[in-house]
């Protein structure tokens, strides 16, 4: 292999990592398995044959790697603290580069977009735009930040779910319960990137509120979450209060990603350094992987969870 191939191969797969390849496969996998398994009524089939489907995907698929690229860009000083290796990944890149590619990827996202429908398009024209204002001001501010993020990382499947105008409250509990999860992983980020943000005056919870009222906001919070989906839960079963629906599959996996958010958050009260921190999120990394996929094996619950 020439120099300059090796020099591209090298360029390509150290590109790949700043957009997070990972992310993006497993966006891209949730997406097709959420319609197939949720929206679709003519089977395994219809996924190929579904244009408008896998437009949505690449518009996904572009978008979202764009965001990350301009969320590395704005980030490249605190990231000097927390992730030293992606700065340099990144100049090694060039800034210039990166920025191309940025523009490059979300105009390919809207070309996609556009051929899956206008309401599609403005969609994501949307998305680019509150990505590129979390990137640039959103991400200083205290509370929003945690929030936008969460549903900026949401957004991609929305996607899916608006798009094909199909709504059942088992769908509605599944997406509530991950929007709980990923927004739990935001405030656990915050305190493993505690030391960047407080350097460059990121006002993320933990340093407007400091560690104790951030931890035990994010505990009381999960845990009123949990007790009011528990109480709903009883209720659906004595005296439904919600017409045509009972527990379900979605309800079921919805009660455990909640569960977990429960226990993480007060779990916080026993591990409070930053190395236990990065543990507790990388446990979160796993169940946000774990409830994404757990479409996947839609099964019968036993009787004794449903009736």
């Amino acid at each position: 292999m020439s120099n300059r191939r090796k020099k591209f191969s090298l360029r390509l797969l150290l590109f790949l990592g700043i957009v997070r390849w990972y992310n993006l496969l497993l966006i891209v996998l949730s997406q097709y398995l959420l319609w197939w398994l949720a929206f679709s009524n003519n089977g395994i089939r219809g996924l190929f044959y579904d244009v408008k489907l896998h437009c949505i995907v690449f518009a996904s698929l572009f978008s979202v790697s764009a965001a990350f690229i301009i969320n590395a860009f704005y980030d490249v000083n605190k990231d000097l603290v927390n992730k030293p290796k992606s700065v340099i990944i990144g100049r090694y890149l060039g800034e210039r580069k990166l920025l191309n590619a940025y523009v490059f990827l979300n105009g390919l996202a809207m070309v996609f977009a556009f051929f899956a429908s206008i309401k599609c398009m403005l969609f994501f024209g949307s998305y680019t735009i509150f990505c590129w204002l979390y990137s640039h001001k959103l991400q200083k501010l205290p509370l929003i930040r945690e929030v936008s993020a969460t549903l900026i990382a949401l957004f991609p499947l929305l996607a899916i779910w608006l798009h094909f105008d199909h709504w059942h409250w088992g769908m509605f509990y599944y997406m509530g319960s991950l929007l709980i999860l990923l927004f739990t992983r935001e405030i656990i980020k915050d305190i493993t990137g505690h030391k960047g943000n407080l350097v460059f005056g990121y006002q993320t919870l933990l340093v407007a509120y400091g560690f104790n009222r951030s931890r035990l906001g994010l505990a009381l919070f999960n845990t009123g979450i949990f007790l009011a989906f528990s109480l709903l839960y009883f209720l659906q079963k004595s005296q439904p209060i919600l017409p045509s629906w009972h527990p379900d599959y979605y309800y079921f996996m919805s009660g455990i990603t909640l569960g977990v958010c429960f226990l993480v958050s007060w779990a916080l009260f026993l591990f409070s350094n930053i190395r236990s921190a990065n543990k507790l999120d990388a446990f979160l990394k796993f169940a946000i992987v774990l409830h994404l996929l757990s479409i996947i094996i839609k099964v019968n619950i036993p009787t004794f969870w449903l009736n």
